[in-house]
């Protein structure tokens, strides 16, 4: 057994909306592998935006919640980090920081670390200056932002294969490769699957297709889709809602953080679409890895790492169209494939490999 995992460490997790998830894939990480992190016997603090939660009880699953009074997104994300560290600098001897925010301070980050012996980490997260969502002059910032948190950091976190290419070659040697659990899911044995049925699950956002999918969608023979996201955040999102939002076949529902309803929504799905071209391992690809459906992915190298042979795959919407049409019924077969990526992506896997990489 590794000597860290022996070890009572302090962790901290910062950077995230916090837990339970109210917000997307960092979330979702937390609310599942920090808790088999204080299993193993180690104390674990994660940083909520108070904002987000009725409910400020300080406990989750064995984890301590610290409320941090300013917004974890946008612009006040880089206070939000802030704060969250000074948070936690006195109660934790390992720091995650869970995507690059705060890499204006990492800097510093790094001079106290070194000086109260503690280590930081950073988990890079999905090359965000890559997202079509963003200025040119956003993106650049972000470039930056991320090259200084490679820098500065004791240990660099990457979730995908793929990305090792944008790891920072000064930080090759301190990189490690931790995807995302898919475990935590409920299967719904009383809802069976429906032939003809799509599903997705994501955030609304233009570089996760999801016009493609759409599109592709209404040009099968598929005889509904529902998707589940984020609609009236951004203008690409309500855009899309107003076209589309009269279409029949198309059920176009805001953010669901139940998880017996969304058990329910995948297990009745036949088909999981998933369009998202950037971001790595995405969770929600990972967490359908544990349902029977048929998968059909956005053709990227991300996808292909996280999925690989038990996907299909496209890359415009007619060539979506043409695979779905081309679908034969599900096997009730359980894929060999599929049983041996789920034991890959566990929650006990993915909270031990976190504890090893930190030291």
């Amino acid at each position: 057994m590794p000597e860290s995992i022996q070890k009572n460490r302090h962790f901290a997790f910062i950077g995230s909306a916090g837990i339970p998830n109210r917000y997307g894939g960092f979330e979702s990480f937390l609310e599942n592998c920090a808790p088999q992190i204080a299993q193993m016997g180690h104390t674990v603090y994660v940083t909520c935006d108070k904002g987000l939660y009725e409910s400020h009880d300080p406990l989750f699953n064995g984890v301590n919640r610290l409320f941090i009074p300013v917004r974890s997104n946008g612009a006040s994300s880089v206070l939000h980090d802030l704060l969250a560290f000074f948070r936690v600098l006195f109660l934790a001897d390992r720091i995650v920081v869970l995507g690059v925010s705060g890499a204006p301070w990492f800097g510093l980050w790094r001079i106290l670390c070194d000086l109260l012996g503690k280590r930081l980490i950073v988990n890079i997260d999905g090359v965000e200056w890559r997202r079509d969502k963003f200025s040119p002059r956003r993106k650049m910032l972000l470039r930056i932002f991320d090259f200084l948190a490679q820098r500065f950091s004791h240990v660099v976190v990457y979730d995908n294969a793929a990305l090792v290419e944008f790891v920072i070659p000064s930080a090759r040697n301190k990189s490690v490769e931790i995807a995302y659990s898919g475990d935590h899911v409920i299967r719904n044995e009383t809802s069976g699957m429906r032939p003809g049925r799509a599903l997705t699950i994501c955030r609304i956002e233009p570089e996760n297709n999801i016009d493609l999918l759409i599109e592709g969608f209404l040009a099968s023979d598929l005889q509904s889709y529902t998707i589940v996201g984020n609609w009236n955040n951004s203008p690409y999102g309500q855009k899309l809602r107003e076209r589309f939002q009269s279409s029949p076949r198309l059920a176009l529902s805001d953010p669901i953080y139940d998880a017996h309803r969304l058990a329910e929504l995948r297990s009745e799905c036949s088909v999981y679409l998933h369009g998202h071209a950037v971001g790595g391992t995405n969770p929600s690809l990972v967490e359908m890895l544990f349902y029977d459906c048929e998968l059909f992915c956005f053709d990227c190298a991300f996808n292909r790492s996280t999925a690989g042979g038990t996907a299909n795959y496209f890359k415009t919407s007619a060539e979506l169209a043409a695979r779905l049409n081309l679908l034969s019924k599900p096997s009730k077969d359980p894929d060999p494939l599929r049983a041996s990526l789920r034991e890959k992506y566990t929650s006990s896997a993915i909270a031990r490999a976190y504890v090893d990489a930190a030291g």
